[in-house]
């Protein structure tokens, strides 16, 4: 059984950060307009039942923030254990186990969230949670009987819909679609296997031929091995003769690569034997100018050394002339050095001149400072004047209208009254109109029974005249006295006039009947009545602010005097303002006279503090033109070691161009004197490789004569005859194999392949019978939905009338009446031998009636035991309220009732009372 514990919300609508708990029974949730009652159910209905009626996410989030959370806690009814179901405007739903103290692993709305909360909730697979808490679990404000009251035919519409009636006619509709299909499918299957017999014609034909190839093939694969078996015999000698000959071959090879080696060898020989001339040859002329050579290496490496002292001496040439250079520019900084310094003096001078001037100059600031801060301040009072002045004025004004607005109010002291008076005639009205069927109904069966009397008062008078006259003529014919027979007559026409008495009775009932009947007079007299409370009622509202305007008016004096002393002040602190005016004129003036002595001392001084740095570079600047003339001495002195170095180099490269010719001729010879050697002895080894090649080919010669004598050329002719025979017709059966093997592997797939049609012949026609009976089933559950759905609502509609008729008396707390919910939707309620329509019910019995059907709706078809009421009670009078609200709470079926109120009427009948105030905005 479902019970929802509390519910949680933070930054929602008019809540910032709130939790309400609840308790089994009804819940009355109260507060003023405005507080936020009915976002309490439409959090709870956003959360469990993804119901949010007319509103966008965006409207739930409270003014200023950027999201909107709900959590509800709830006992489910699957496994009576405590959930949170928290959801955000931003990240969706989080569900939490308290009791594990963990979330559930659910995250997708659709096909996880929505199933989950279903089954928690006792609800139906698939129901649409949204519409169920609309039409049935938390019907709308406003709208609890509204479909009660509409044309059978608007009735149909809504509560089809609710029962699910629908859903049978849609899936009596859907299945012509799936019926459709079925028949294709038969008829598909039919025409494959049509298809597949046509296609097995051929199939004994075909068998009878892949028969005879294969024996035809096993014949030919018989001969075959044959002729391969003695060629195999004729291989293994063709071999054995083969390897004969290919070793006299390998042997004629190696004569003729040997001879060729031997030639390739003589003429390397004779090659090496000239270049080992030339070499000799380039050795002497290399022995003649070795001097020569030497000499020529030995003047360019003192050329070297000699360049390398050539470039000593310019990069010293280079540093002496920097020196020089680095001596005139510190020559022209000295002078501007003493000039600089000599500025500085004078502007120390001036600046002594000016400290008297200076002085004067802070005096006058500081006074003229002080009257500019006063002058502000006048300024700031003056705009403080200005402020207050509209202030006074608005304050003022609102005073006026304040008293005029109390002296208004006050005359409305006996508005309570008034209204007292209102409720109790309207009260009165509703009362008569309630009384209207039934006077409706007296009305019609009086006017029966009047013209009943009429016909039998004019049939008993012809009577009475006719036995007058007859007893008449019996008294005459008899002789009777007249004292016999004038009582009988007198007492005839008695009754008579009797009669006409109830007639004239009857009469005067309907017509005082004909007034009470006429319901357009009471509604018009109800409706005027509630137009006179609402306008009463608008002015009791006005009249409970009086207390509130009363104290308006008291902080609105107290601060009309407080801005008038503010205002005083002000114009007592700005009379003084021409006197700082005309200082600060003054001293403005003085200024000027002194021509800002200040300005130029700054300036003066600046140059002065400048004076010990321009010194201190003077003396650098001199230390270091010092040690530049110590640096030129010490370069000239190294210089004088470099006087002869050009003689030395002019005579170096006389004695390298005397030995030059000589030189060339070294290096013409010097490579091929250096190849004597390993030529000399290459030419050893190559005269001994061919002496070696010499006699390996005498040895291969003499092998080639010997194996040449073993071998008989007419055995190797007639041994070659019989192995191409044989070979022959080993290839001419191999070649009709792959033909007739070609022809079986075809005729192969051919059987395969009928094979496999007569497999689906067989599989199809199994299912042909498995798709006939679906065809038959198909039918029959087509044909039962449309039978079924008007027998399951007629069910359904049975079981809630049920349900709600023992609400309904709960309800009323009468057991005495009886609830019928019809087939087409309409509430009648009989009460002994009376039966009315909803229509004819009173304002609290209708309420209590459709308040009956919905929850029944809820219990049989939800199997919830919750339900929500916003605002029950709108446009009921007290009395009214009371008897709906005992009502309520007579109600036993149901674990939980939530009902949202404005006033107070549900606070007398329960314990579990919610006060929601109106949040205080931050």
């Amino acid at each position: 059984m479902v019970e929802i514990l509390s519910v949680t919300l933070k930054n929602f609508k008019a809540h910032s950060d709130r939790c309400f708990a609840f308790q089994p029974g009804t819940n009355a949730i109260s507060g003023e307009n405005g507080a936020g009652k009915t976002s309490i159910l439409e959090a709870i209905a956003w959360v469990l039942f993804d119901h949010r009626g007319e509103y966008k996410v965006e409207d739930f989030i409270r003014n200023g923030e950027s999201t909107a959370q709900a959590t509800v806690s709830f006992i489910s009814s699957r496994d009576q254990r405590t959930y949170d179901v928290q959801r955000s405007s931003r990240s969706g739903y989080t569900i939490y186990d308290p009791q594990l103290n963990e979330k559930l692993n659910l995250s997708r709305k659709g096909d996880e969230i929505l199933p989950w909360l279903r089954e928690n909730l006792g609800v139906a697979p698939g129901t649409d949670l949204s519409e169920l808490f609309s039409s049935t679990i938390g019907v709308p404000q406003g709208t609890f009987t509204a479909d009660f009251q509409l044309t059978p035919e608007k009735r149909k519409a809504i509560f089809d819909k609710v029962l699910k009636v629908e859903e049978y006619q849609k899936t009596f509709k859907d299945f012509i679609n799936l019926e459709k299909y079925s028949k294709a499918q038969t008829d598909s299957l039919a025409r494959d296997i049509a298809h597949c017999e046509e296609q097995l014609q051929e199939w004994d034909a075909l068998v009878q031929l892949h028969t005879n190839l294969q024996q035809e093939l096993e014949l030919g694969k018989a001969e075959l091995t044959l002729w391969q078996e003695k060629l195999e015999k004729l291989k293994v000698e063709q071999d054995r003769i083969g390897a004969q000959a290919a070793e006299l071959q390998h042997l004629t090879n190696r004569v003729t690569q040997a001879t060729s080696q031997v030639q390739s060898q003589e003429k390397e020989l004779q090659r090496l034997a000239t270049e080992l001339e030339q070499a000799r040859e380039a050795v002497e002329i290399c022995t003649e100018r070795r001097s020569a050579y030497q000499a020529v290496l030995q003047a360019e490496e003192m050329l070297k050394a000699l360049e390398k002292q050539r470039d000593q001496q310019q990069q010293l040439e280079q540093q002496k002339q920097n020196l020089v250079q680095q001596s005139t520019d510190r020559t022209t900084q000295l002078a501007t050095l003493n000039h600089q310094i000599e500025r500085c003096n004078q502007a120390q001078t001036q600046f002594d001149r000016l400290q008297p001037q200076l002085a004067a100059q802070v005096e006058l600031e500081k006074q003229l400072q002080h009257v500019q801060q006063q002058l502000q301040n006048l300024n700031s009072w003056r705009q403080t004047l200005t402020r207050d002045e509209k202030r006074l004025a608005q304050l003022q004004q609102r005073s006026q209208a304040l008293k005029q607005e109390l002296e208004q109010l006050q005359a409305l002291e006996t508005i309570d009254a008034q209204i007292a008076e209102l409720e109790v005639q309207q009260q009165r009205y509703q009362q008569q109109l309630s009384r209207i069927a039934a006077a409706a109904q007296f009305d019609h069966d009086l006017r029966q029974i009047l013209a009943q009397a009429q016909k039998r008062g004019t049939l008993h008078d012809q009577e009475i005249k006719t036995t007058a006259t007859n007893l008449k003529a019996l008294q005459a014919a008899a002789g009777i006295a007249d004292q016999a027979i004038t009582p009988i007559i007198t007492a005839l026409e008695h009754g008579f006039q009797l009669q006409a008495h109830l007639v004239a009775d009857i009469q005067g009932i309907l017509d005082d009947l004909s007034e009470q009947i006429v319901a357009e007079r009471l509604e018009q007299a109800i409706q005027q009545t509630q137009i006179q409370l609402n306008g009463l009622r608008q002015q009791q509202a006005r009249y409970l602010t009086l207390a509130a305007k009363q104290q308006e008016q008291t902080q609105i004096f107290a601060e009309i005097m407080e801005v008038k002393a503010v205002m005083q002040q002000a114009k007592t602190h700005l009379a003084s303002e021409p006197e700082w005016q005309s200082q600060l004129t003054d001293l403005k003036q003085q200024l000027h006279a002194l021509d800002d002595p200040g300005a130029r001392s700054r300036f003066l001084q600046k140059e002065i503090e400048q004076q010990p740095a321009l010194t201190q570079q003077k003396r650098q600047l001199q230390l270091a033109m010092s040690e530049t003339q110590t640096q030129l001495q010490e370069f000239e002195q190294q210089l004088v070691e470099f006087a002869d170095l050009p003689a030395r180099i002019t005579a170096q490269q006389e004695q390298r161009d005397l030995h030059r010719p000589d030189y060339n001729r070294y290096l013409e010879h010097q490579k091929a004197a250096n190849r004597f050697k390993p030529l000399n002895e290459q030419f050893a080894t190559a005269k001994e490789q061919l002496l070696s090649q010499q006699q390996q080919l005498a040895q291969l010669l003499t092998q080639q004569q010997t194996l040449a004598a073993t071998l008989d050329p007419q055995e190797v002719a007639a041994l070659q005859a019989a192995y191409q025979e044989a070979n022959r017709e080993t290839i001419t059966r191999q070649a009709q194999l792959p033909e007739k093997l070609k022809r079986l592997e075809a005729l192969e797939v051919q059987v395969a392949k009928l094979k496999t049609v007569q497999e689906k012949r067989d599989r199809t026609q199994t299912a042909l019978k498995q798709q006939q009976k679906v065809d038959r089933f198909i039918k029959f559950a087509r044909k039962a939905y449309k039978q079924a759905g008007p027998r399951i609502t007629e069910l359904y509609v049975q079981s809630i009338a049920r349900e709600a008729d023992k609400l309904f008396r709960e309800l009323l707390n009468r057991p005495n009446v009886a609830l019928e919910w019809t087939r087409d939707y309409e509430i009648l309620v009989r009460e002994g031998a009376n039966e009315r329509r909803f229509i004819n019910l009173s304002g609290g019995e209708q309420m209590c009636a459709a308040l009956a059907v919905r929850l029944a709706l809820l219990k049989i078809l939800a199997d919830i035991n919750i339900a929500f009421f916003d605002e029950p009670t709108t446009n009921m009078d007290r009395p009214r309220r009371i008897q709906l609200a005992e009502a309520i709470s007579n109600i036993r079926s149901f674990r939980q009732l939530f009902v949202i109120s404005h006033d107070d009427t549900f606070e007398q009948v329960t314990e579990n009372v919610i006060f929601v105030t109106r949040e205080t905005p931050s």
